[in-house]
């Protein structure tokens, strides 16, 4: 036996004698596996920033190679889905193009269609400031960091369970209104922070959902979301716990410029989007999706193929960003208007992170 052959013999040997035993080995398997399986908890996700602008040369900024995606959970809604989330992977920078030098855009204004219907004309303001979620819960082995996210409005902060026995996910949101179900639930009057609140458990399986909700302040409601991992008590003293803080929401893409005087509305894995103060309805949206066949292509927007479509009421830029096998797609409408050039301006901007993830 020579020397390579002495050494692979004792590493087996080593590695046979420190094998655990068989005994309770398949009951440990079956429980962790159960463990995950109970990870049922809607949550808010989004994760997104946007663009580096310009406004003569287009130029799309996207990332060389695409990693595995990374995002928090979908947002909170009354139904009884579930998700799971990707860990974190770094993100890769690609090389930027020097845009050229743009002309400051002038506020914006207010005008009417054709059809005479008020329109506001969307002009671009340097960078996007992210909102923050304003609390936190104690750092804790068992959970990772909270991830931001927005949607309709709505901010949420998404702390993943990293120890499956002891923790589970956990959502937090909040809003200006009463969040509504539509789930059938059991609802339990319960007393959190100060306040009167209730305790809704959705019986499903393999985890029932528990859900506290309570008015927190004259303006602010806040939806406390997880599963029966924790009991009613253990999740009346997780929002008890909760302290104030500055939680950023992660954006998808970075953004060199951003519309000027309106209110982010969603933010995620996939989409930021805007809405004018006082509204409803998000009139300015980036979405990215998965890869869709261009036609008629009229345009090229930093190297890729892009497709400008104007209809009454709105108007739609298409990049084949085929780096990442997807679609980046700018729509402006419901109110707003924008120049061909602001538009194109806003698009060339646009650079996809890592934790972005086509829809």
């Amino acid at each position: 036996m020579d020397e390579l052959d002495r050494l692979l013999a004792e590493t087996m040997h080593d590695a046979a004698v420190h094998a655990p035993s068989d005994t309770g080995l398949l009951g440990t398997v079956h429980d962790r596996s159960r463990r995950y399986r109970r990870r049922r908890v809607a949550t808010v996700a989004a994760v997104a920033t946007a663009a580096v602008l310009v406004a003569a040369v287009p130029v799309v900024t996207v990332l060389a190679a695409r990693p595995d995606p990374v995002a928090p959970p979908a947002a909170p809604v009354p139904a009884t889905s579930g998700s799971t989330s990707v860990p974190s992977s770094p993100e890769v920078t690609a090389p930027v193009v020097p845009p050229s030098p743009s002309v400051p855009s002038s506020p914006s204004s207010s005008r009417r269609s054709s059809s005479g219907t008020a329109t506001s004309q969307v002009k671009l303001t340097s960078g996007w400031t992210a909102p923050v979620f304003p609390y936190t819960l104690p750092a804790t082995d068992g959970m990772s960091a909270p991830i931001g996210s927005a949607d309709g409005g709505r901010l949420s902060a998404f702390f993943e369970a990293t120890e499956l026995r002891e923790h589970s996910d956990v959502t937090v949101t909040v809003s200006s209104g009463e969040p509504s179900f539509t789930a059938e639930a059991t609802e339990t009057s319960i007393r959190v922070r100060g306040h009167a609140g209730t305790l809704r458990t959705v019986d499903v399986q393999p985890a029932k959902q528990l859900t506290l909700v309570w008015k927190e302040s004259s303006s602010r409601w806040i939806r406390l979301d997880t599963d029966d991992t924790y009991t009613p008590s253990q999740v009346v003293a997780l929002a008890d716990s909760l302290t104030g803080a500055s939680i950023p929401v992660q954006p998808p893409f970075d953004l060199a410029r951003s519309p000027a005087g309106l209110v982010t509305d969603t933010v995620s894995a996939s989409r930021m989007t805007f809405r004018a103060s006082g509204t409803s309805t998000a009139g300015f949206r980036t979405v990215l999706r998965k890869r869709q066949q261009l036609t008629g292509a009229d345009r090229r927007v930093g190297g890729y193929d892009a497709v400008l479509t104007r209809r009454t009421g709105s108007v739609t830029l298409a990049v084949d960003v085929t780096d990442w096998d997807a679609t980046l797609e700018v729509t402006v409408a419901d109110g707003l208007t924008i120049s061909d050039a602001d538009l194109l301006s806003y698009a060339e901007g646009v650079r996809i992170l890592n934790r972005s993830n086509p829809e």
